[in-house]
């Protein structure tokens, strides 16, 4: 529940904020798949253009809160401010699991995603992330339709047998470990900046960015295979089971009687 409220969004884990948004995007999701905009294709694309003017909306609502800790806050951890983003990306899954293909492909997908976080970058040295306005809260909401593309036109070339890098051994592995690197990355981060300090100069930073690195994907390793997936096997073999369908018979050739039991 920490997410709920601004004094305890961060924790003893920073990163750990979007747990608290997960756990409401998990409670919700059945009530979503009930409603019938869902099931439609003239549903989903209301619901993607509903979507994608909410986080503009939500975006220049940032005016109206008084800058600081609050402002960051509504505008990043809350998980209603977060929640048109989830619906966004249930439309996009429904429509690509029912045959729909995005209108740009994968790699003009990713000069798009890679185009406008270079835009933020003059942005930021005309505007302070301070503001609403700033890039910060602008790469956090703005940038959603894009990254729905992104996801849906890499989910569709992998429906379409295509080669993207992104189905190899290592790829699925680096997927399966990438949450907890995720919530493992800012605890390496700050104990080495709390043991050793901020590093000076390209070279080293380099160096301790690779190290970070490193231990963060090993670290993330060991939580997957050791506890996620454990647990997650756990509560699946708990959960219902849905029953296999039976194996189809045998072809009889021609004049052999038929087998029973």
């Amino acid at each position: 529940m920490h997410a709920w409220m601004p004094d305890t969004v961060k924790g003893a884990n920073p990163a750990a904020w979007s747990l608290s948004d997960e756990a409401w995007f998990y409670l919700v999701f059945p009530l979503l798949m009930m409603l019938p905009a869902f099931r439609s294709g003239r549903g989903r694309r209301w619901i993607w253009a509903l979507a994608c003017v909410g986080v503009v909306l939500v975006w220049m609502g940032g005016a109206l809160i008084e800058p600081g800790s609050t402002r960051v806050w509504a505008l990043d951890y809350l998980p209603l401010s977060r929640m048109l983003q989830f619906v966004l990306g249930v439309a996009a899954g429904l429509a690509v699991a029912r045959g729909w293909r995005p209108p740009v492909g994968l790699w003009p997908a990713v000069a798009l995603t890679a185009g406008w976080h270079l835009v933020l970058i003059p942005w930021s040295w005309y505007a302070s992330d301070a503001e609403w306005y700033g890039p910060y809260h602008a790469s956090q909401l703005l940038s959603t339709p894009v990254f729905a593309l992104l996801v849906a036109a890499a989910a569709r070339a992998d429906l379409d047998g295509r080669r993207t890098g992104l189905g190899g051994r290592w790829s699925v592995r680096l997927g399966h470990w990438s949450f907890a690197w995720y919530l493992i990355h800012e605890i390496v981060i700050r104990t080495w900046l709390g043991t050793y300090g901020r590093p000076e100069g390209l070279v080293d930073t380099a160096l301790v960015w690779l190290l970070v690195i490193v231990v963060s994907q090993a670290l993330s390793g060991l939580a997957y295979h050791g506890v996620e997936h454990p647990l997650e096997r756990l509560l699946r073999g708990a959960g219902p089971q849905v029953p296999r369908p039976a194996p189809a018979p045998a072809p009889q050739s021609p004049g052999e009687p038929a087998r029973t039991g």
